[in-house]
């Protein structure tokens, strides 16, 4: 039993690793959905394989060699077709042009606005007002582009989606009435009309509302 497991090991280990040779080399930066999906399936054949008597060293073999080559004849195919590989691996979406938010790329890639200010700020980027140019890359990843005109501050998110942020007023010591005044000096009269509201006490207000009209979304890849 445990000479069968440390074999079925070795082997799947040295096939695992072949078909990734043969796949090709990319750092964790680069890996796309499509490739998580395959890598997981490779390891998800070992391990099924490893406690069951009925499946032998020639069954791993088999499995991850038809498998490899699936993945192969995709990724060739892919490579060589454009529409197929924005398909399979999809493509970057810009989330904010020249300062601009695009409100529909951000609904398309079913992002919220707390996730992208959580990918902003890993990339040094503590206010959307900061941000010149966005782009969401097919891994998940953002790629940042600062206006350093604007002064690096944190920020206060106070309207998310139409919704006030109760919490977040009551941490810097505010309440609704407050922030609809506020909001009211700014040219805003109701808070479900603006998609982003975040604050500072350097820099005071940032509101973006909700556009009347569709963005038009640019293409930098394809």
């Amino acid at each position: 039993m445990f000479v069968s497991i440390g074999i079925k090991l070795i082997v799947g280990l040295m096939g695992l690793l072949l078909v990734m040779r043969i796949l090709g080399k990319k750092t964790m930066s680069e890996i796309t959905p499509f490739d998580l999906v395959y890598t997981l399936v490779l390891g998800g054949i070992l391990e099924e394989s490893l406690y069951d008597d009925a499946i032998h060293i020639g069954h791993i073999l088999f499995a991850l060699l038809i498998w490899g080559i699936l993945i192969y004849c995709i990724e060739v195919f892919v490579q060589k077709n454009d529409k197929a590989n924005q398909l399979v691996k999809g493509k970057p979406s810009v989330l904010v042009n020249d300062g601009k938010l695009n409100v529909q790329e951000l609904e398309k890639n079913h992002m919220e606005m707390e996730q992208l200010r959580a990918l902003l700020r890993n990339q040094d980027c503590f206010s959307l007002k900061e941000a010149k140019h966005v782009i969401l890359e097919t891994g998940g990843e953002v790629s940042v582009m600062k206006n350093t005109e604007v002064e690096s501050v944190l920020t206060i998110l106070l309207i998310d989606e139409g919704q006030v942020e109760i919490n977040s007023l009551r941490s810097i010591g505010k309440d609704e009435s407050w922030l609809r005044e506020k909001l009211t000096k700014e040219g805003y009269d109701n808070p479900k009309k603006i998609i982003y509201g975040e604050w500072s006490k350097e820099s005071g207000f940032y509101i973006v509302p909700y556009p009347e009209e569709p963005s038009l979304g640019i293409k930098i890849d394809g």
